[in-house]
């Protein structure tokens, strides 16, 4: 068994080895997970929200369009998960007090990428650094039970603690390629999601800002030009 692993991860470094970073008119599809987390933004008059809603697991897909081998089109699906954190639960009513809120953002963005991987001046180009930024729609909501029974707004029992808010992402990170068509990435990202609403949510609720970063890979296909 061991040395089917060492075969095999040689034949990988070897097609990586022989890729020359031209990636132009390839699609790439990538699934990656890692963290989610409140970074900045209000929650109320006195705290912050990243004071009540911690960090938690983060599940994304990208696909995209190499229009040329340094620059990327892609869409991005994420699902954003917070849950209240330990310490905070015991200034909830007795109504929540045995529930498990939580904030839940999933979200839908339009991403350009740049490539350094070209720019790079190696024999065998394997690694290539990116940013990205770009635009989206975050449909947020708070929930009294993990992702279910929707909680009402502060000071206003009548509406539901929820909208649709677009936002925008940038960030950047690395992937490697272990084969031809074939890499593994790590990747940071820095979320700014519009979400206040003095009609709906009071003038304290603000804007806010989230971290996703984690691991995953992509798998480069239809590719015009080898």
């Amino acid at each position: 068994m061991r040395k089917v692993a060492v075969v095999l991860f040689c034949t990988l470094i070897a097609a990586g080895s022989a890729y020359g970073m031209d990636m132009s008119k390839h699609i790439g599809f990538s699934v990656w997970g890692g963290g989610f987390m409140p970074v900045s933004g209000k929650y109320n008059s006195e705290d912050k929200l990243s004071d009540w809603f911690g960090l938690y697991g983060f599940p994304a897909a990208e696909l995209k369009y190499l229009i040329i081998d340094k620059v990327a089109l892609g869409v991005n699906a994420g699902y954003g998960y917070s849950p209240i954190k330990e310490g905070r639960r015991k200034e909830l009513g007795s109504e929540l007090k045995d529930q498990t809120p939580a904030l839940n953002i999933p979200f839908v963005s339009l991403n350009g990428t740049f490539n350094f991987g070209p720019r790079i001046k190696a024999e065998n180009k394997m690694l290539n650094p990116f940013v990205t930024i770009g635009v989206g729609t975050y449909s947020w909501y708070f929930a009294k039970n993990e992702r279910t029974d929707k909680l009402p707004a502060p000071g206003d029992t009548t509406r539901q603690f929820k909208a649709s808010s677009w936002g925008m992402n940038f960030g950047g990170g690395a992937e490697y390629f272990v084969a031809t068509k074939f890499s593994a990435f790590a990747r940071l990202n820095y979320h700014r999601v519009m979400m206040k609403d003095k009609k709906k949510f009071g003038e304290d609720f603000g804007n806010q800002g989230f971290l996703t970063f984690g691991a995953g890979v992509t798998l480069y296909l239809f590719t015009g030009k080898q």
